[in-house]
């Protein structure tokens, strides 16, 4: 069904496509417009866009809903002014200045929101079974290279909003089974090739709103074969990280950098990548095979680029993309030929509503108009319409009265006359400005 839904109807032309399974066909435009034109409603069906890392997410993970999960506490020791449920620990916003004393059975431990500035050498080693551990907005400003140690079955930690500049080589040694790593809004400094040593099994990497100085000479995921989701946004005086994406990469964020140019092979050997991020950055130009390596992408996103211009054979290679971002951008070399080989495009996002025509085969195109404007309607607004047609009847009328008047009554001064007769006749040309309508009144 979804291959069916990227690709036109062959009963319907270019630029329709089919309300559903009946045979009535309607124009691009009428498609996910918040109204429904098919009888049944399914020119309004699947119209959001599922695309992106919620799409990536439920394809990679295989949830579990446990039928009768018990929610009573079976954690021993825990503080009073923290919340239990079954082996979780919730102590957040309760002023903890230090690491609590928990039972050594405890799966799942938050502590966000605290007081907490230091982790020391063996925080967390009785907790053996631990595999969540949430620490964010704590200010934490100094962490122990041993802090983490003997939590080998930690699968998810959280650091963000925290105040760490360094991150010690080895302080995530003893995490291989670790899959979620989350530093965003640290004030981080410097990295080392070695900072991510022990990560085997990290597939999540977000580092969004750090402030990284210089990158390590060596490849930056060594330590992380199996990362597939990299973040990294926000302004960094390195820019691009070049060259440190892991074979297995599947999403990157390189959203709101500094990033003015991408080298022809910047993503060489990323042939398994699925979602590109590289909005708001200073990106001018793209080489033309710059997504040549990517033949698995299926969703960019170079929105908020002050991009020149964008190459006619630019997305040749991307046959699989599904959602493409260029809002912001403009193209004045826009030509239908740049979309055509993206067949399998269901989004698309455009700065004008115009360039929609560009991209007939693409079921899903934004924007619809532009607050007053549409291929369907210049004026898309009702309201707007019918104003418009009373102003236009109204002028028309008096216009005409006017000089039917001027012709029957006799006029003082002729050429007086003769110039209102002109005016009248001038304007009811249809469509002028509120100013000449109220100059033409003035002058009567």
């Amino acid at each position: 069904a979804a291959g069916l839904e990227r690709r036109p109807s062959e009963d319907c032309p270019l630029g329709h496509f089919p309300c559903g399974n009946m045979s009535i066909c309607l124009p691009q435009v009428l498609h996910c417009n918040g109204q429904n034109d098919c009888s049944n409603g399914a020119d309004e069906d699947n119209c959001g866009d599922n695309s992106g890392w919620a799409d990536l997410f439920d394809r990679t993970f295989k949830r579990v809903y446990p039928q009768d999960l018990a929610t009573d506490c079976q954690v021993e020791q825990y503080p009073d002014r923290c919340r239990c449920i079954n082996t979780e620990i919730h102590c957040v916003h309760v002023s903890l200045r230090s690491i609590p004393q928990v039972s050594w059975n405890v799966t799942s431990l938050s502590l966000k929101s605290n007081k907490i500035r230091v982790l020391p050498d063996e925080a967390f080693i009785k907790y053996i079974k631990l595999h969540r551990l949430f620490l964010q907005d704590n200010c934490i400003s100094t962490v122990s290279i041993h802090a983490f140690s003997g939590l080998y079955k930690l699968q998810k930690l959280s650091l963000s909003q925290n105040c760490i500049s360094l991150l010690s080589p080895g302080v995530f040694s003893d995490l291989h089974k670790l899959k979620w790593l989350i530093l965003d809004d640290n004030p981080i400094t410097t990295i080392t090739a070695n900072t991510f040593t022990g990560l085997s099994s990290l597939f999540f990497l977000s580092m969004v709103n750090t402030f990284l100085e210089q990158l390590p000479p060596a490849r930056l995921c060594t330590h992380m074969p199996f990362l597939s989701w990299l973040s990294k946004s926000g302004a960094s005086r390195c820019g691009l990280w070049p060259l440190a994406f892991p074979p297995l990469l599947s999403s990157r964020s390189l959203r709101a950098n500094l990033i003015k140019s991408l080298p022809e092979n910047t993503f060489q050997s990323l042939s398994m990548m699925e979602d590109l991020d590289l909005s708001s950055n200073l990106i001018k130009e793209l080489p033309v095979s710059i997504f040549k390596d990517l033949p698995s992408l299926q969703i960019l996103n170079l929105s908020q680029n002050p991009l020149d211009h964008i190459h006619p054979g630019q997305f040749n290679h991307l046959i699989q993309l599904q959602s493409l971002g260029l809002e912001g951008v403009e193209i004045p070399n826009i030509q239908t030929s740049m979309f055509r080989p993206m067949y399998n495009l269901s989004y698309v996002y455009f700065k004008k509503f115009q360039y929609c025509s560009y991209a007939p085969h693409v079921r899903k195109c934004k924007p619809k108009s532009d607050g007053l404007s549409s291929f369907e309607d210049l004026l898309a607004n009702v309201v707007l319409r019918v104003s418009v047609w009373v102003m236009a009847f109204i002028t028309c009328f008096g216009n005409l009265f006017v000089i039917g008047m001027r012709t029957v009554l006799r006029a003082e001064n002729n050429l007086h006359a003769l110039c209102i007769k002109v005016l009248c006749c001038e304007y009811q040309r249809p469509f002028r400005f509120c100013g000449d309508y109220i100059f033409f009144f003035l002058l009567l």
